[in-house]
């Protein structure tokens, strides 16, 4: 997780590192294949879009997205719907 927000702030995952809100505290399993896929591959042209989904998902899990945020979500995972299929 620290690996992850230090791209964030360095502005290499095109994320700005204020979207984690001070009030907030993001918290991951280290065990979860996901989170383990992140951190084997930081090399992958599909990191920020994994990262961002990640983020998303937990957010959802405890409040609505704002509908700018919701449409990205979508977008994000219907491209990553399609990775699958390949």
């Amino acid at each position: 997780m620290q690996d992850m927000m230090k791209m964030y702030s360095m502005g290499g995952m095109g994320m700005d590192a204020s979207m984690f809100g001070a009030d907030q505290t993001l918290t991951l399993n280290a065990n979860h294949a996901l989170v383990k896929y992140i951190l084997d591959h930081k090399d992958s042209e599909y990191l920020p879009d994994f990262c961002e989904q990640l983020y998303d998902l937990a957010m959802l899990s405890n409040q609505p997205l704002s509908p700018d945020a919701m449409s990205k979500f979508v977008a994000r995972s219907n491209k990553i719907m399609m990775l699958l299929t390949k």
